[in-house]
Order: structure tokens, then C-alpha cells, then sequence
């Protein structure tokens, strides 16, 4: 787990777009339910979601069409319809990226398990996709780490 520095509330480059729920909390974190995003331009596409009564639970994420061009994510018609999401344009879709000793070089996404927010009620869920199989919960970041761990 990466945990968001305090500082992040202090610092003067730190935007806060919006907070958001998760009825449901995160798989493994149930009663962390009310989240905001925070956005540093200079880490970019890079995001912290930080849970609002607990500043020093936060995670990195991505929007998953920053690494890739054909991450076409299904959920569960039951999901979708709890979320009330219509079509594609109603979602925000974020992934939770690892870090490894802050390595770069190691960090991997989550592609089974992304956040899926409704873009007008702010309410979302972590889901785990309807396609898992074509997907790794440890996809590499970067395409050179990919190349360095098949050798």
C-alpha cells in the first residue's frame, strides 16, 4: 500500500477536482468509503486518490487510456446498473498503480480490479472486470519493464 504524504494538503501545486464515494469502500479496505482525487501537474498522468477522513490512506492511479490504447474494461451488467452508468461517457475508469521501493522501473497497474466512477453522481466502485482473463492485476508501467522481466 502507498501511503500519501501529509505534505500533499500543504503544498500549493496539489488540485483537488473532486471527492467521490465508494459505498463499498476498496477490496480489502471496506470502511474507507469517501475518497477525493488529487492532481500534480508535474506527476502527471499520475493521481492520488486519498481517503477523506483518513489522510495517510492514499493510493496512486491512472487513467488506464494514459498507458493503454486498447483497454477495453466490461463490468458486470449488475455493477453498471448500481453505478448508474449508461454507456461508456458516464465512467471515469482508474487503476491503481504499485510501486516497488518507489522503482518506476517495477511499478505495475492493476487491470482487473479498477475503480469505476460515475462521472455525474461521483458515486463508484472497485469492480472486478468481466474480462479479467485478458487482463494482469501486475501489468508493468513502463513497456521496459516488461521487456526486463521476460529475460
Amino acid at each position: 500500500m502507498k501511503v500519501a504524504p501529509d505534505s500533499q494538503a500543504e503544498k500549493q501545486v496539489w488540485i483537488k477536482p473532486m471527492e467521490f464515494e465508494l459505498p463499498g469502500g476498496l477490496i480489502g479496505l471496506e470502511d474507507a468509503t469517501r475518497f477525493e482525487l488529487l492532481i500534480n501537474e508535474e506527476e502527471e498522468p499520475f493521481m492520488w486518490i486519498r481517503a477523506v477522513e483518513r489522510h495517510e490512506l492514499g493510493f496512486v492511479v491512472i487513467e488506464p487510456s494514459a498507458i493503454l490504447n486498447d483497454y477495453d474494461v466490461e463490468i458486470a451488467d449488475d455493477d453498471a446498473k448500481g453505478l448508474e452508468i449508461q454507456g461508456a461517457d458516464d465512467a471515469i475508469v482508474l487503476n491503481i498503480v504499485t510501486l516497488k521501493d518507489d522503482d518506476i522501473e517495477s511499478a505495475t497497474v492493476n487491470l482487473i480490479g479498477p475503480i469505476v466512477l460515475n462521472r455525474r453522481t461521483l458515486k463508484g466502485k472497485q469492480v472486478i472486470a468481466a474480462n479479467y482473463m485478458k487482463f494482469s492485476a501486475r501489468h508493468p508501467l513502463l513497456a521496459e519493464s516488461a521487456v526486463a522481466t521476460n529475460s
